[in-house]
């Protein structure tokens, strides 16, 4: 039983005697005159709390007593309709993911975030239901759950509402529902993607600088139980990598040397990527990327005296486990820096991440040319250019006079020897 939580007054828990469990009780919030029941329920995966609605304890075990018969009667149920519950059906949904996955139609890293919001997030609240059982109020319901647990962006909960009606639509296809249901609509605003500045971009790379040459001595990054701090001489090459070669994310955590091979074309050394597992891409292949001539130098002159076997990662080798636990901390460490040049989130209020180096160089690019020939970049980029002129173009034009000049030349604004 989890009673500790801040707002319970634990002097005010009760149990409800010989008969019941001892998981079940009777409690008081802070703040509210009425008493509450709960109990952690195993089926659905969760603690579970509802007011009596009752001043008086005497009354407010009668109410708890009714209530938790109807939990067992609820369970019961549930037992009995198993296989046509959400959990089961997002289990058939998954076995049709790894078929896609074998026939080339869908990636390992599409299927891996989906396992994961299911998992963490979807199952524990909607498993225990009836795919019948599934309408608007009760997704709604979810969804305000996210909301209240966590800042998520209009896009992030979209994907949930995207990923349910995938679950649902195959109880459809076994005629469990003739349909799927209305489910709630979550509108994004189209802010523009955030991203860096030119001159924002000189503030990341002196605030790494600084944690380079003074570490921090406790807290994240820095070294514990005999351990080393964080390497922030390759976070700070891993920064203007991504500057340099339009990648996101999900493909760095990814990419090794076997992906990478250097192309001279008049004395000019650029990369050109096999990214792998690409957003984009099939699982039985991978999409070509040509890098500028700055991350060439970066992974002749530092990478590779760092890790130089083909199958070693360019960045955070040492990091075995190349799903959650790299991108977290290095996305842990790149708020750090981020905070500490002053730039958390963009002008909008919109979070910086990792993600914001692409997106810095892709509005470079189309600085550079004056957003000219966008499917070029399109196809390096590997997007599109709808999303380019959406997301990026519309929002840069007002702009382009100020920052051209600070990118007019092949090479940009920083010396990759620093």
């Amino acid at each position: 039983m989890r009673v500790a939580n801040s707002r319970w007054n634990r002097e005010e828990v009760r149990t409800l005697g010989r008969g019941y469990p001892d998981t079940l009780k009777v409690f008081q919030i802070q703040g509210s005159k009425f008493w509450y029941v709960g109990m952690y329920i195993p089926f659905k995966g969760r603690f579970v709390r509802k007011s009596t609605r009752c001043e008086k304890l005497s009354d407010a075990k009668i109410f708890a007593a009714d209530w938790y018969e109807d939990r067992i009667v609820e369970r019961k149920t549930q037992h009995a309709s198993r296989g046509l519950s959400f959990e089961t059906y997002s289990e058939k949904f998954q076995e049709t993911q790894g078929r896609e996955i074998r026939r080339g139609n869908l990636s390992d890293e599409q299927v891996y975030e989906d396992r994961r919001k299911l998992e963490v997030d979807v199952i524990p609240y909607l498993g225990s239901y009836s795919v019948r059982k599934i309408d608007y109020n009760l997704v709604d319901h979810f969804i305000d759950d996210l909301i209240s647990e966590r800042d998520l962006s209009a896009s992030s909960l979209k994907k949930y509402v995207i990923l349910i009606r995938k679950v649902l639509k195959e109880a459809e296809r076994d005629g469990v529902i003739t349909g799927i249901p209305s489910l709630p609509s979550i509108k994004s605003v189209q802010n523009p993607r955030p991203w860096f500045t030119p001159t924002q971009y000189k503030q990341i790379l002196s605030a790494c600088r600084e944690l380079r040459e003074n570490p921090p001595t406790k807290g994240y990054g820095a070294g514990s139980k005999g351990g080393e701090s964080f390497n922030f001489d390759e976070l700070y090459d891993f920064i203007v990598f991504m500057i340099h070669t339009f990648l996101r994310p999900s493909e760095w955590k990814q990419l090794q040397n076997k992906h990478v091979r250097v192309m001279e074309t008049n004395g000019l050394k650029q990369l050109v990527i096999s990214v792998p597992n690409s957003k984009t891409k099939k699982a039985s292949g991978s999409i070509d990327s040509t890098s500028t001539e700055v991350a060439a130098d970066i992974y002749i002159k530092k990478i590779l005296p760092r890790h130089d076997s083909p199958n070693d990662y360019l960045f955070f080798n040492d990091i075995q486990d190349r799903n959650d636990w790299v991108q977290n901390k290095v996305s842990r460490i790149f708020r750090m820096v981020c905070n500490n040049a002053g730039l958390e989130t963009d002008a909008y209020g919109q979070k910086h991440t990792t993600y914001s180096l692409r997106h810095s160089a892709l509005c470079f690019q189309i600085l550079k040319t004056g957003g000219a020939d966008l499917l070029p970049l399109a196809k390096n980029a590997r997007t599109s250019t709808d999303m380019l002129e959406k997301f990026y173009l519309s929002h840069l034009t007002p702009q382009m006079p100020e920052f051209s000049k600070s990118l007019l030349t092949t090479r940009t604004l920083e010396n990759p020897d620093n």
